[in-house]
């Protein structure tokens, strides 16, 4: 495993408080796979019940012909399959550039709570900020205006530097809020109005 690809890893939520002995003893056990740019990650039918963690390269979430997420080094997904005795996953996953990811079975994970219970708590954590993201996405798509709906999918999909790019498109977008495109633009101008965000182009900043 490369110094790079530690260095990701150690900022992960499930490692970053581990001591650094037991940090280099957990990323030696750990075995790199490696995807070609196309290649399904994950599908309904085939998939691990392991979490995965991006370690290079890009890949996006699907639900039918719908993007819900775009996965970069650090990403985490596979917690929704990890304890589930379902048949079925429930996205699809598509290398979109060549990746590299590491995956941790539940069997793996079972073993790293007994031993180590801070990382359980964090886990735990983990799984609960998902709820919330869940629900305030959930709120979104049920929101009474085209600007609520678009404020909530704005802080529901902003980057750690309160920025994102709209890559699929405004049209896009408005159909995935289910609102029509001048409602859209209409609630983008009253949000830089209000202060709320600053758009220049395809990116956008909120100013919380």
């Amino acid at each position: 495993m490369t110094k790079s690809y530690k260095e990701i890893l150690e900022k992960c939520f499930l490692f970053e408080n581990l001591p650094a002995q037991i940090q280099e003893m957990v990323f030696s056990e750990l075995e790199v796979q490696n995807f070609k740019k196309g290649q399904s990650i994950y599908t309904k039918q085939e998939f691990e019940k392991s979490l995965g963690i991006i370690l290079e390269g890009e890949a996006t979430v699907y639900k039918e012909n719908a993007v819900l997420n775009r996965l970069t080094p650090g990403s985490l997904f596979g917690a929704a399959a990890v304890f589930s005795d379902g048949d079925e996953y429930v996205t699809t996953i598509r290398a979109e550039k060549k990746c590299a990811i590491v995956f941790i079975t539940d069997e793996e994970l079972q073993d790293y709570f007994v031993r180590f219970p801070d990382m359980a708590l964090e886990y735990i954590k983990f799984l609960s900020g998902r709820i919330r993201f869940l629900n305030r996405k959930i709120d979104s798509f049920t929101s009474r205006s085209a600007e609520d709906a678009l404020w909530g999918w704005l802080c529901n999909n902003r980057q750690t530097d309160n920025q994102l790019v709209i890559k699929e498109g405004y049209a896009e977008l408005a159909r995935k809020l289910n609102v029509s495109r001048a409602s859209l633009y209409r609630a983008l101008a009253k949000l830089e109005d209000e202060g709320k965000i600053i758009k220049n182009g395809s990116k956008i900043k909120i100013c919380l």
